[in-house]
């Protein structure tokens, strides 16, 4: 289960998505959709001066003003405390929010900042409500995805967009799902003998519990997007993560200690659901560490039944304009014309 498959590039690419700040964009007409984004918030704590990434009041402010700046309808969330750290940022009384549980255990220091305890760092999202029933959907909470948080690592947090009035087809949903994937494992091979980096072998293990669960939604026909925090450069050449759950099948699955699940001989069946798209696939990714490797580690997976909802080029990363940033991830978003969305329309005057 681990055949290559070319990444799919969706046109027209490279201007569109670059690092163009999004208030920099108000040239073009707004594209009519849903709009989807991803967002690592750094440590986001419900206290001031809480965390790894302590935050003042004017911090907090800041943050505000970059999720009022992004104007998406539903932004998946990682590495934020709790419910009350997210209403922080998004305004409660405009957003519904959800976050996942996790595991709770002793968190120690900071590293590097001796006396400043660690806060759980969790998944989730907050969807504009007003924003989703103004396009005829409205979501639903599934359970949360505990199995891809082995040994008390973070859980998915899991929701089911579908329209307000439904129509019977269970077919008419579209099921989301926020990541945030083991880190110090971006690059390097995982389909060797000798991976010995505890980070690459949690990693490893986490790719083929995802792969089960992304099979399984392929099978019935369920379209998904993953939305989040990988810590993998899976659009860099060759990327074994990425070619393993990119393989265009379904598989029967058991489970394996150091694999997470293995798929069993003879078992993979093709399966157009299971041909992937990266949303950004070709793009280089502007705010990358290092520039001469310019690939992302947030993205959105879609399916191959999903992959056509997405409008080309709505891709955006964006750019904060702010010393220091508010985080070290950069906001990304999409946006999507779903054929089951009902836009509300205004009465006629007379």
């Amino acid at each position: 289960m681990v055949a290559y498959s070319t990444l799919r590039t969706i046109l027209p690419a490279l201007l569109l998505a670059g690092g163009m700040p999004l208030h920099g964009c108000t040239g073009a007409p707004k594209p009519t959709g849903l709009v989807l984004a991803s967002w690592n918030i750094e440590h986001l704590a419900a206290a001031n001066g809480a965390g790894c990434r302590a935050r003042t009041e004017a911090d907090y402010a800041a943050l505000r003003d970059v999720a009022e700046r992004l104007g998406a309808d539903i932004i998946a969330l990682q590495e934020v405390e709790n419910s009350a750290a997210v209403a922080r940022v998004f305004d409660p009384a405009i957003y519904a929010i959800l976050v996942s549980p996790r595991d709770e255990r002793a968190r120690g220091d900071c590293r590097e900042k001796p006396g400043q305890r660690i806060t759980a760092q969790r998944t989730g999202f907050a969807i504009h409500r007003e924003r989703l029933a103004a396009s005829g959907l409205r979501w639903r909470e599934l359970p949360a995805f505990e199995d891809v948080g082995i040994e008390g690592r973070r859980w998915g947090t899991r929701i089911r967009i579908e329209p307000l009035v439904t129509t019977g087809d269970d077919t008419d949903g579209l099921e989301l799902m926020s990541l945030h994937l083991k880190s110090g494992c971006a690059w390097g091979r995982l389909d060797v003998r000798d991976v010995q980096r505890e980070q690459c072998l949690v990693l490893r293990r986490q790719r083929g519990i995802l792969e089960e669960w992304l099979d399984r939604l392929a099978t019935i026909d369920q379209p998904f997007i993953v939305i989040g925090d990988f810590n993998r450069q899976l659009d860099q050449p060759q990327d074994d993560f990425w070619n393993a759950i990119n393989d265009g099948e379904v598989c029967t699955w058991r489970r394996d200690r150091l694999l997470g699940r293995t798929c069993l001989p003879g078992s993979g069946i093709a399966n157009a659901n299971a041909d992937l798209t990266l949303a950004n696939a070709g793009i280089p990714f502007p705010y990358a560490y290092n520039p001469k490797y310019p690939y992302a580690v947030d993205y959105f997976v879609l399916s191959g039944n999903a992959a056509p909802w997405l409008i080309a080029g709505s891709y955006r990363a964006l750019d904060y304009d702010l010393d220091p940033a508010p985080s070290d991830h950069h906001p990304i978003r999409i946006t999507l014309q779903l054929p089951f969305a009902r836009p509300a329309t205004l009465p006629e005057n007379g």
